[in-house]
């Protein structure tokens, strides 16, 4: 018997005889009987979906609507479309955020080598023969305490060249873009910028973590107390360096 005789017999069109064939059928033979599931299951998701014709849908309702058994199993059918559909809304929502996720890294990582190929980064300046290096400060950050604290310091009078200021990021194991800024200290207390970087400055491996190396003009650098600010791109201090210009 085919799928539309059996569609027939569920929805209470079939001629009689040939509604007891089947039914004596369903009952003795297991194949046949997991072949009507299988059409009245197709019947219920077409009903669900508003696929049948409207004369159908009269009879289908009339009797899975109003028959128990019927009833119960137009709900068992129905649960179970539900739950298939939103493990696929899941599924579908799970694969657009791991697409988003890595479409995010794909488009930093080539933003940051982008970036990185266009500015000329000089991490470790080199001294020539017209502007010689004539000292280099390592500082570590944070404030001097305890009683003895000395503060780093560089002989005056500065020669001219360039001073440089490699400034410890300890535990810092990946790179960074930065500025960076020089102030000295005021009589008043205050603090007045003599040297800030025109451009982002890339942190460099060390020992201890990173580095972020400034190479400054001496002239800039009178005898005095000077404090070293590293900021992020948000332009918020993250490490702060003290470092003293004294007499020889």
């Amino acid at each position: 018997m085919s799928a539309e005789t059996v569609r027939s017999y569920l929805l209470g069109t079939l001629e009689e005889s040939s509604a007891a064939a089947v039914e004596e059928r369903y009952f003795t033979d297991r194949e046949y009987f997991l072949f009507v599931q299988d059409v009245e299951t197709a019947l219920i998701e077409d009903y669900l979906a508003g696929r049948l014709e409207p004369s159908m849908k009269g009879r289908f309702e009339s009797r899975y609507l109003s028959v128990p058994e019927l009833r119960h199993r137009l709900e068992e059918v129905q649960e179970e479309r539900a739950a298939t559909l939103r493990a696929i809304r899941q599924m579908h929502r799970t694969r657009l955020l791991q697409a988003a996720a890595i479409l995010l890294v794909c488009i930093g990582a080539a933003a940051f080598w982008i970036y990185r190929n266009r500015v000329p980064f000089q991490p470790l300046p080199t001294a020539t023969g017209s502007r010689p290096l004539i000292a280099t400060l390592h500082l570590t950050p944070g404030v001097l305490k305890g009683e003895g604290a000395k503060m780093a310091q560089i002989a005056s009078p500065l020669g001219p060249g360039d001073v440089r200021l490699a400034l410890e990021l300890p535990g810092q194991r990946t790179q960074i873009l930065c500025s960076a800024q020089v102030s000295m200290a005021l009589a008043d207390g205050g603090w007045k910028r003599v040297w800030s970087s025109s451009q982002p400055v890339l942190s460099t491996p060390s020992s201890n973590g990173q580095d972020v190396v400034l190479t400054i003009d001496s002239s800039l650098l009178g005898r005095g107390d000077y404090m070293a600010e590293i900021r992020d791109v948000n332009q918020k201090v993250q490490e702060t360096y003290l470092f003293r210009v004294s007499p020889m």
